[in-house]
């Protein structure tokens, strides 16, 4: 009897040790507050017809850099909040992205909205920093030139 479970335990423990070294690590860099349906939800809603408009409820959406993909996920419901600008754990099952916040008993599920690789991520954000300067010195600029007139 010892003998059988003793081999099961081996058997299971490289499946146990491999699920939780499959978490990535992430940090969490933007949030915004958006509907909390989607769009395909909102479709349905309108085409049920005899409900009433009801107040839409925001929901967080997050921006994720990991080392080689970044996450726009988004909650379920408006209190699935994370803490910015901290490394944070998750792993992906299914459609959905689970983080475990603030060492909770149990993972919180995010959708997953959109995905993007990190270099390409990082290339749009230096081309819209650099965007925004330029608006930003033109904007000074014909300030600067309304003053000496």
């Amino acid at each position: 009897m010892k003998r059988i479970v003793l081999t099961l335990v081996l058997l299971v423990m490289p499946t146990l040790l491999l699920a939780q070294s499959h978490r990535e690590q992430g940090t969490i860099v933007r949030m915004r507050m958006t509907d909390c349906m989607g769009p395909q939800h909102g479709f349905m809603a309108a085409m049920a017809g005899g409900a009433t408009v009801q107040a839409i409820e925001l929901c967080p959406e997050y921006v994720l850099l990991a080392d080689k993909v970044v996450y726009v996920i988004t909650g379920k419901s408006s209190d699935q909040l994370i803490p910015l600008a901290e490394t944070t754990y998750f792993h992906l099952q299914k459609n959905e992205l689970l983080i475990r916040i603030d060492d909770s008993m149990k993972e919180s599920h995010f959708r997953i909205k959109a995905m993007v690789l990190r270099p390409e991520w990082d290339r749009s954000e230096m081309l819209h920093e650099a965007e925004a300067s330029a608006m930003i010195s033109r904007h000074l600029d014909t300030a600067s030139t309304r003053d000496e007139q």
